[in-house]
């Protein structure tokens, strides 16, 4: 039976009879649920998880006294409607891979697919032999709420069976090499509590979010949280080496990679190993004391293998560790042939299931109740439209943990001071500020590249919400492909918005889009930056990567319409009653599509910060521009060395040297009709009667850069090709070319 708890708005709250009293999570009232730091003002109570927790730190949270199951614990209660309650003994059947035995009916194996539990190759280097035979005869004392089936719990258990799968999986080793950095416990605590962590675990009880205003303060009391009390039994190098990849332990993908760094790695494991250790009694304390290293019994190892498959782990442990017997999982009763009456309770769902090999789930309740559901109903349960697969698989996957779709999910209020800050300035726009993004319409939202650069990190970096620490997580590919290819199906737009994006027509001119975005404009930086330059007041979405990130017609549609597109966006509707309003956006995405080769828009624009320092980027710096003396087809080359060169690709020559200082890129990259750029640094030499250019009419082909960044000019002449070279002689004297091979010195005039 679950705790009684104080009822609060978002958490699963039991009573003495063992119901669970939960609003619907799609209601109009949780809908608006205030948000922290958008409406609540003075001193606040703040409800978050704690009525399942005794410990303070979040590795030794007090489990629930069931399997754990977050997509079920959070969405789900024992007063549901019993058809909206099957939903959630799908949910169960499917998380506690209750179909890897019991075979679906047809119509339902797309969706009951089942999870694949732990990998075991490298669990004798990851687990103490001790906590691998707790586990094997009662996983439940290990890890309270776990998902795992006992199958030796009970008194007809055969301890010579422990014995042997003790041996076989102590001897399933892959040597862990630690990480080559040290972990800093607070470092630890304080990356845990603001990049996301939170949204699923635990927070550690005391601890007050950086970003939590004065006055303010945070009372522990019940909200689901996933346990993790399996960091106590890792050591802190398997601990630190399995946050970095978790998919490659648990491909499930429950658990995702954070993208975090061999350092922050290294700090989080030291954080969740650092806290006190629970109290065990001491009769039990003194046999848990740590033992003499195990020395694997070959023919104990042996005998653990054929059972690892006669006792059917083989049905979730897939792909089975190296060496095993493998073969095919061993099925029992179908789904649809399993009794559901609560009045004959038997096999799974029984109190403790005694013999023939039956798991025991130890299933709560509420469990119970839902699965039955489930089972009375399968052939009542048709197959699922695109939108609920959508729902479905953010359920499995915890996205609404984060995210909010459609009315469901987002963080619970309690929960938002852990979604922290690095700019305070950022919670001046409320939930948009701290919290990740909804998802409602992210299908025609994001182009392919960047769903890869978000899901997959893959195609670089690149963050638009640089203010934000929470990160998105990467979850395995193959579930979130199905997801994506669903959700941009039922997002797609009809009919369409029309948008040229060509950059043809006279109207789309970038200089155009610039205007409108400065502060003489429509004044977008007062909250978008752009390049590195933070917003002018609060900042909201980075534009620097727009092209990139957004496909053009929601651009549009966004622009046209923001509050209809984004409901509880702050961003005014701009565009409403312009009559060039479909030019005026034509011109901004010009600009953001062209915004490595223009200059910032007014507000933003820092003259000091066009200069090319080629000192500063240490490497040569290739910049074609007009440039005063060399032409309107110049290219100039800088040099770390302060030495700098001008080369005429219209003419193909040389046209310039000069020291000290480069360019000044502004003119360049403001407009083409503005006055050529002038070499800023002094001793300004005119190479063009010195170096004389080739016979006949040229032909320039471009050029190619070596390993040092120093560009190699290609060029045809009277039937001739050339490669023309100029750098710095290396003492500074002055120049040397090479052309075609042969090598010249060019002398300069002194500094």
């Amino acid at each position: 039976m679950r705790h009684t708890a104080i009822p609060i708005k978002q958490g699963r709250i039991s009573d003495a009879t063992g119901s669970v009293r939960r609003p619907n999570p799609v209601c109009p009232e949780w809908r608006g649920a205030s948000r922290l730091f958008g409406v609540i003002a003075a001193a606040v109570v703040v409800a978050i998880a704690g009525s399942q927790r005794t410990g303070a730190h979040p590795a030794h949270a007090q489990p629930v006294n069931y399997p754990f199951v977050v997509g079920f614990e959070r969405f789900f209660s024992g007063d549901d409607d019993p058809d909206y309650l099957a939903e959630g003994g799908l949910v169960l059947i499917n998380e506690l891979n209750c179909v890897a035995c019991h075979t679906p009916p047809e119509s339902l194996r797309e969706r009951l697919a089942g999870r694949p539990a732990t990998i075991l190759d490298g669990t004798g280097s990851r687990l103490a032999p001790v906590d691998l035979e707790l586990f094997i005869r009662n996983p439940r004392f290990v890890k309270q709420d776990t998902t795992m089936p006992s199958l030796f719990a009970g008194p007809d258990r055969d301890p010579a069976e422990v014995e042997a799968l003790k041996h076989f999986l102590v001897s399933l080793k892959t040597p862990v090499e630690p990480l080559p950095v040290a972990g800093d416990i607070e470092a630890g605590r304080r990356l845990y509590h603001r990049i996301g962590c939170v949204a699923c675990h635990a927070p550690e009880v005391g601890y007050r979010p950086l970003d939590l205003p004065d006055g303010m303060e945070i009372e522990l009391t019940g909200l689901p949280s996933v346990p993790m009390n399996l960091a106590d039994k890792y050591d802190e190098a398997s601990l630190a080496r399995f946050l970095l990849d978790p998919h490659a332990t648990r491909p499930a993908g429950r658990m995702p990679a954070f993208r975090l760094t061999d350092q922050e790695a290294a700090d989080l494991a030291a954080y969740l190993k650092a806290g006190p250790k629970p109290d065990l009694p001491p009769v039990l304390a003194e046999q848990l004391q740590p033992e003499a290293p195990l020395v694997p019994d070959p023919v104990l190892v042996e005998t653990g293998r054929r059972l690892f498959s006669s006792k059917n782990c083989v049905a979730c442990h897939q792909p089975v560790p190296a060496g095993s017997p493998g073969g095919e999982p061993i099925r029992s009763k179908s789904l649809d042939s399993l009794a559901a009456d609560p009045a004959n309770r038997r096999g799974c769902l029984s109190e403790r299931p005694v013999g023939g090999g039956v798991p025991a789930y130890f299933l709560d309740e509420v469990q119970k109740k839902a699965i039955e559901a489930a089972l009375s109903r399968l052939g009542r349960i048709s197959a699922l439209d695109t939108t609920g697969r959508i729902d479905w698989r953010m359920t499995l996957l915890n996205c609404y943990a984060c995210h909010e779709r459609d009315g469901k999910g987002a963080p619970e209020t309690a929960r938002e001071p852990y979604f922290a800050v690095n700019d305070p300035a950022a919670l001046g726009i409320g939930r948009w500020g701290n919290i990740p993004p909804p998802l409602d319409r992210v299908g025609r939202k994001l182009t392919d590249g960047w769903f890869d650069r978000i899901l997959f990190h893959r195609g670089g970096e690149g963050e638009v919400r640089q203010y934000m620490e929470a990160r998105m997580p990467r979850f395995g590919e193959e579930p979130l492909r199905a997801l994506l290819a669903d959700v941009k199906e039922v997002d797609r737009r009809e009919p369409p918005i029309e948008i040229d994006v060509s950059g043809l027509p006279k109207h789309q001119r970038a200089p155009f889009g610039r205007d409108l975005m400065g502060v003489k404009g429509l004044s977008c930086v007062t909250c978008h930056g752009l390049k590195g330059q933070r917003a002018i007041g609060a900042p909201a979405v980075d534009l620097t990567h727009t092209a990139g990130r957004l496909q053009p017609a929601f651009f549009k549609e966004l622009l046209l319409d923001p509050q209809t597109t984004q409901p509880g966006t702050l961003m005014p509707p701009l565009f409403a009653g312009r009559p060039k309003a479909d030019q005026e956006i034509e011109q901004i995405w010009t600009y953001l599509k062209e915004v490595d080769q223009n200059r910032l828009p007014d507000g933003l624009l820092r003259t000091e910060e066009f200069e090319l320092k080629p000192e500063k980027a240490g490497r040569p710096l290739v910049f074609r521009t007009f440039l005063e003396g060399a032409g309107t087809q110049a290219v100039a080359v800088g040099y770390p060395a302060g030495i700098h060169v001008a080369f005429d690709s219209r003419e193909c020559r040389w046209r310039l040297a000069w020291r000290g200082r480069f360019l000044d890129a502004m003119s360049t990259w403001d407009d083409r009709f503005c006055a050529p750029a002038k070499p800023l640094g002094d001793s300004v030499t005119d190479l063009g009667e010195r170096l004389p250019g080739p016979e006949g009419e040229p032909a320039f082909s471009g050029y190619r850069l070596d390993a040092d960044g120093v560009p190699t000019f290609l060029y045809e002449a009277g039937g001739r090709r050339y490669e023309d070279r100029l750098a710095p002689a290396p003492d500074g004297s002055g120049l040397i070319r090479r052309l075609n091979g042969e090598e010249t010195p060019v002398t300069l005039p002194p500094p």
